[in-house]
């Protein structure tokens, strides 16, 4: 039987001496004899030929002086030793530097407010899981020229679910002869490390990778200061409401420093600049029932937010916090979620939808309270607001067609000063 060699261009078997493939038309004057093939592959890239013991070690050194080559090929015992090898790298990095690459930023804003330290930790660990990931990356590259495939079948990376599947099925096929036609060595390549552009791709998926976990970071650290100010300030708003008679009693003041934000239903609000106010109203007119509103705060929003969707949208960049009580001396229906606000300097608005849920059907002898939130489209300055009008509805159910007391709307007017 003559010898055959394997086309450098689709892999089928074809005469050695021949010039073309007889199968794709590829010319083959730049291949190896088959004699050649065998020694390369025996003394360059550790294929079955070779008689050297396949171990975890082996295989790390391979890929290390490989971690660049995309040409060649590696067996099935060294493509999975080396996996091994990355998985339990990546593991102690992950241990031993990732843990808090991810949880503190290197830099809050940009990179002139760095802390050093955590900056030189952020890019050692990123510099290491970029390189092992690309050792990872050609491994597989090689390891399906093995098979007698293309890399190009790590883009099925990209299909979700049965792409990755597809892959795992690909680099545990046995070694094909005809994955020769994948070795390239017209002359002994000059290692990676002595390449600069290898340096250059490096560092820059270092600085990428380094980037983007500083991005999470940041993100993480910013949403647990949030929370915990928004917890904070709902305690100190029910510290506050524990004691109103003292709160009556004393003067309005500026209240900057209680809290950077207010939580508006799952909205989280910043807050530039806000004012409180004690106030004093109370009504007891009407159904045995008593309504009060001892507190006011103006808030001016750090920027402009959105609310609503449709025809509901809009912006604003203030807003007012109504608190009340009702203690109900009968059944009755009351409605301040319902209310109208309007302020001095001529906006109205509803209350919000995300107002709390303190209202509606009340029974005798109840006791009850919560806060009205009011958006307000513009708000130059909390001082801007001096007065507020607050309009809300109340029933109750009766068979006394003359009783014309079941149904009332409340109207109040309360200077803040």
């Amino acid at each position: 039987m003559s010898e055959t060699k394997y086309c450098i261009n689709c892999g089928k078997a074809i005469p050695t001496n021949a010039t073309f493939c007889s199968f794709c038309g590829a010319t083959q004057d730049k291949v190896a004899s088959t004699e050649d093939q065998n020694t390369i592959t025996s003394e360059q890239h550790n294929t079955p030929n070779q008689p050297e013991h396949v171990n975890m070690w082996t295989a790390l050194k391979l890929g290390m002086r490989q971690t660049f080559t995309w040409s060649q090929r590696i067996t099935r015992p060294q493509y999975w030793w080396l996996y091994l090898d990355l998985v339990l790298i990546s593991l102690v990095l992950t241990i031993v530097l990732g843990i808090r690459a991810y949880s503190y930023p290197a830099f809050i804003l940009s990179p002139l407010h760095a802390n050093v330290l955590q900056t030189v930790l952020l890019l050692i660990f990123s510099a290491l899981m970029v390189w092992t990931s690309v050792m990872q990356f050609t491994a597989s590259a090689r390891r399906l020229h093995d098979s007698n495939r293309s890399a190009h079948y790590l883009w099925f990376y990209l299909l979700p679910l049965v792409g990755p599947i597809l892959i795992i099925v690909f680099l545990c096929q046995r070694s094909e002869p005809a994955g020769k036609r994948f070795d390239r060595l017209a002359s002994q390549p000059k290692p990676w490390t002595h390449k600069w552009w290898t340096w250059c791709l490096l560092v820059l998926l270092t600085l990428g990778y380094a980037a983007l976990i500083n991005i999470t970071a940041r993100d993480t650290a910013m949403d647990a200061a949030l929370t915990t100010t928004s917890k904070s300030a709902t305690t100190n708003s029910d510290d506050s409401y524990s004691d109103s008679d003292s709160e009556e009693s004393s003067d309005s003041t500026d209240s900057d420093s209680d809290s950077d934000s207010i939580t508006i239903g799952d909205d989280d609000i910043d807050i530039a600049n806000q004012k409180a106010y004690s106030t004093s109203f109370t009504d007891s007119s009407w159904a045995k029932s008593t309504f009060k509103i001892d507190k006011v705060t103006v808030y001016k929003t750090d920027g402009t937010y959105t609310s609503g969707s449709g025809n509901d949208k809009k912006d604003f960049n203030g807003v007012v916090k109504v608190h009340m009580s009702i203690h109900a001396g009968q059944d009755i229906s009351a409605y301040p979620t319902q209310a109208k606000l309007s302020t001095n300097d001529g906006q109205q608005v509803d209350a919000d939808m995300d107002s709390d849920d303190f209202d509606g059907d009340l029974n005798s002898g109840t006791d009850t309270d919560g806060n009205l939130y009011f958006e307000l489209s513009k708000l130059s300055s909390v001082k801007d607001i001096t007065s507020i009008r607050l309009k809300w509805d109340a029933s109750y159910d009766t068979d006394d067609y003359d009783d014309d007391n079941d149904f009332k709307t409340y109207d109040a007017t309360l200077n803040l000063n």
